[in-house]
């Protein structure tokens, strides 16, 4: 990647800001400003503006909602510090779910849809976008969060995510687990587990991995009729949104 010349650099946080008020004023005239929203924006990597800004409204949508937040497929942690700087005012406990040693093998389900790495199979990516535990804890002391506001959990998601050890009420989560199987987990989970109203934002829905849009249209049939999926402009990226009908 080319380092940024310094000019861009200076101009890059108030364009962010510049395009977040945008979408405020124009999408969502409900999502209410929050300190430090802008400067976390700017530190996003892997989330575009447009999808975050969906994230946001999604997530305070859901806020007055009896349940905590989830995260499943944290990464660097970018956005986990995003979710935590907006849960600051609430009593909610943000929970990270990711294995911390790259993506799973993929499943039958899995197929390649769009190649982002340019490996040339699905297989390849197993154990690619490995990010380390340490580095979402640094982002999260950054902000000054307190370490009893969240849970870390590294693992797989079928292991570390259990009626057992799992948050008993969820009212928002983002899931962004790339493959079919981790996905279908979560949303399983989330089924028994979400508010009356609660939203999930799935990411990489039909891109990437087939395995994203096969793991919510099957859970969208599943649930017969629980849940309403949206799509947003396609100008925002490749993800969806769930409501649980009340």
């Amino acid at each position: 990647m080319t380092p940024l010349e310094p000019n861009t650099v200076l101009k890059y946080p108030p364009l962010v800001r510049e395009l977040h008020e945008a979408l405020r004023t124009l999408l969502f005239p409900q999502l209410p400003d929050c300190s430090g929203r802008a400067e976390l924006l700017a530190k996003l990597l892997g989330t575009g503006i447009s999808e975050a800004s969906y994230v946001l409204a999604e997530l305070h949508a859901a806020m007055g909602d009896d349940g905590d937040v989830c995260e499943f497929g944290v990464a660097q942690g970018a956005t986990s510090a995003l979710l935590a700087n907006e849960l600051r005012a609430t009593s909610k406990l943000l929970w990270l779910y990711d294995s911390f040693t790259g993506l799973p093998k993929p499943s039958s389900k899995d197929q390649l849809k769009d190649d982002i790495f340019g490996l040339g199979s699905i297989e390849r990516y197993a154990g690619e976008m490995r990010c380390d535990a340490e580095e979402v804890l640094t982002r999260l002391a950054q902000i000054g969060i307190a370490p009893e506001r969240y849970r870390v959990r590294a693992g797989m998601v079928n292991e570390t995510l259990r009626e057992e050890n799992g948050p008993a009420k969820v009212c928002f989560a983002y899931v962004d687990f790339d493959f079919y199987e981790p996905i279908a987990h979560a949303l399983a989970y989330l089924d028994r587990h979400l508010s009356a109203n609660g939203r999930i934002v799935v990411d990489d829905y039909d891109f990437f991995s087939t395995g994203a849009k096969t793991a919510v249209d099957e859970f969208i049939e599943q649930t017969q009729g629980r849940f309403q999926l949206t799509l947003p402009h396609a100008f925002a990226g490749k993800f969806c949104m769930l409501q649980r009908k009340a």
